[in-house]
């Protein structure tokens, strides 16, 4: 159980994030929604340990995520909007690079490569891939983790539908085996997905029904 409790940000004396508490459970798919700006990648990063809150706690299972160094490692996986990858190292030394020997469990990359649809370029410099086989990439680094948790920001922005379609399909996969995933989208279609969806309005969290429609959302904004 991913359990958030009072979280507050600040940007100098702009207050970003208000009091914001939600709780997720294994299996949950939960999208992010809001307008541009309004503060849902910092709350991505602040729950993903890139930034400490003003206040608040982040906790797994009862276990507070951020009071030590290293307390999430194998507990969170981690896709910024900026793949965070080394354009002049091939697609399987990228992977290899972010592998958390100490923590993860021996899996073969081989598998990841095959379910991303990345094995003919796996020996490819990222700098010569697309952008979509680079945010396949990045998920496939974090994915050999074994995360509990999968925080991810706009995963299929500016993609194509066929890469797009790669990408839905393993978070599926991911939350189907217990996997909690997070994310933050501006895709209409995305929004199918989730078990749960959230505004970001004013610093705040507010859940809607994820059956309402593209015009009944954007009155929410």
């Amino acid at each position: 159980m991913l359990n958030v409790e009072h979280i507050s940000f600040s940007y100098r004396k702009k207050e970003v994030l208000r009091d914001i508490s939600f709780t997720a459970k294994e299996g949950d798919f939960i999208g992010i929604i809001g307008k541009n700006g309004c503060g849902k990648s910092t709350l991505l990063s602040v729950l993903a340990g890139v930034r400490l809150p003003a206040g608040g706690t982040v906790s797994f299972d009862g276990v507070p995520l951020f009071s030590k160094k290293g307390a999430s490692a194998g507990i969170i996986g981690y896709v910024p909007q900026l793949n965070p990858l080394l354009p002049e190292l091939s697609v399987r030394d990228n992977v290899r690079l972010w592998k958390q020997k100490s923590t993860a469990p021996d899996t073969s990359s081989d598998e990841l490569f095959l379910r991303l649809e990345l094995t003919d370029v796996m020996h490819t410099p990222v700098a010569k891939l697309s952008e979509g086989l680079k945010k396949r990439v990045s998920i496939a680094s974090v994915l050999q983790n074994h995360p509990k948790i999968l925080i991810l920001d706009e995963p299929s922005a500016a993609l194509d539908l066929p890469c797009k379609e790669v990408i839905h399909k393993q978070l599926l996969t991911f939350s189907e085996q217990g996997g909690i995933v997070l994310f933050t989208s501006h895709e209409e279609a995305e929004l199918s997905l989730c078990s749960t969806l959230y505004i970001l309005k004013e610093g705040c969290l507010l859940q809607v029904p994820n059956t309402l429609d593209k015009h009944t959302l954007i009155q929410q904004f």
